[in-house]
């Protein structure tokens, strides 16, 4: 894919261009016009208007290269930014992310690289003339600790959540990117050989027909990705493709679900901050609650609070006398408690077991009802209640 010049323009300061590696840009796959000007120069507006793509430099020691970000998002909504940054910090990227780049690149520049994200850049722009679409909504899906039975709570709701919206037109996608102990393909009765693990090896490769080629297609509707059948070292995941399949299903689908895993990285927590709502599943104990507690202020300290976040209380016993009640659990973590579910281990285990959903062994049971509240609840978070 090539354009003329003009059409994508390179922002470096004299420092990085002079520490770029641009010699194979002559007769490139992709044609770039580079301008040198300081970091906390203006823009001239001539430059902007005739860009179809913009690559330009942010030091997060200089605000105005921040602020030329937001002011392109101002006045040229619909022109794509990429932010070359060096030593890129989350949150940094994440203040990138919400003035609307499209991604962000780092420096010192190397064409290779550069070419790589432009390219990826001007597949969506190229999927998005063709389908002008919301991107989708996204929920995550994290745990106090394991074994509260997040994944299940995952499974039940994104299935459920299909059935519900049978009239949108892209559908609901499951992604389990717990990628050491993914359970979800063993609950849902998942056979295919495709998983995630075909998506992180693609690459620069990676597009929608790809994406969808590798879901697992449900009677629910539901689309599912399931997690690596190997067990994968956290630190060997290139956290850019993460983010990459993660852009490119937004694109794909109307909603997706994301189960996590329970050990934090840069890319789960830049997950949950992109995410539109985070279920975070608690159970009824100390050692629980105590996490939960640690999960919130983490969230807190990264800007994710309020009705993005919704606390779900797992296996709640309908008992008289409990050592620790809602109310109890609310003083703990010291946040709301927003959705219970009840205790049914049989009923559950046998679904798990059987790899198929509790409302295929028991139909309306209370559990069922359970998530049906929550799901009517993120509609309403969404904006999508009737």
């Amino acid at each position: 894919m090539s354009l003329d010049n003009n059409h994508i323009h390179l922002i470096l300061s004299e420092k990085e261009l002079a520490a770029s590696e641009l010699s194979d840009a002559e007769g490139g796959a992709v044609s770039l016009t580079v301008d040198m000007l300081d970091l906390d120069a203006p823009l001239p507006t001539d430059l902007l208007e005739e860009s179809r793509i913009v690559v330009i430099e942010v030091d997060n020691e200089v605000p105005s290269s921040i602020d030329r970000i937001s002011n392109i998002g101002k006045a040229f909504p619909n022109l794509p930014v990429i932010a070359a940054v060096r030593n890129a910090a989350l949150p940094l990227v994440r203040t990138l992310l919400k003035n609307g780049v499209a991604d962000v690149v780092e420096l010192p520049l190397s064409y290779s690289d550069l070419s790589e994200v432009l390219q990826q850049v001007l597949s969506s722009m190229t999927k998005d003339q063709k389908a002008e679409t919301s991107p989708a909504k996204v929920i995550s899906v994290i745990k106090s600790i394991g074994g509260v039975g997040a994944s299940m709570i995952a499974t039940q709701a994104a299935s459920r959540y299909a059935e519900m919206h049978p009239n949108d037109k892209a559908g609901t996608c499951l992604f389990d990117l717990d990628l050491q102990f993914g359970s979800i393909a063993s609950y849902l009765g998942v056979n295919q050989p495709l998983n995630l693990s075909d998506l992180l090896d693609a690459g620069s490769r990676i597009d929608g027909d790809l994406l969808q080629s590798v879901a697992s297609h449900l009677p629910t509707g539901l689309k599912v990705i399931p997690a690596p059948a190997d067990i994968m070292p956290m630190e060997a995941v290139n956290a850019e493709q993460i983010y990459r399949i993660i852009d490119i299903a937004s694109r794909e689908f109307d909603t997706i679900f994301i189960d996590l895993p329970g050990n934090w990285t840069n890319w789960s927590v830049s997950l949950v901050a992109r995410s539109d709502i985070v279920l975070l599943v608690v159970e009824l104990t100390i050692a629980s609650l105590r996490q939960a507690k640690r999960q919130i202020a983490l969230l807190e300290s990264q800007g994710i609070s309020g009705d993005h976040v919704q606390v779900v209380v797992n296996r709640v016993e309908k008992k008289l006398f409990r050592s620790i009640n809602l109310e109890d659990a609310e003083k703990a973590i010291n946040y709301p408690v927003r959705h219970s579910l009840h205790n049914d281990y049989p009923l559950v285990s046998a679904a798990q077991d059987q790899g198929v959903l509790i409302e295929e062994i028991r139909r309306k049971s209370k559990i069922s009802k359970d998530i049906e509240v929550i799901l009517e609840s993120i509609d309403e978070t969404l904006g999508r209640a009737d």
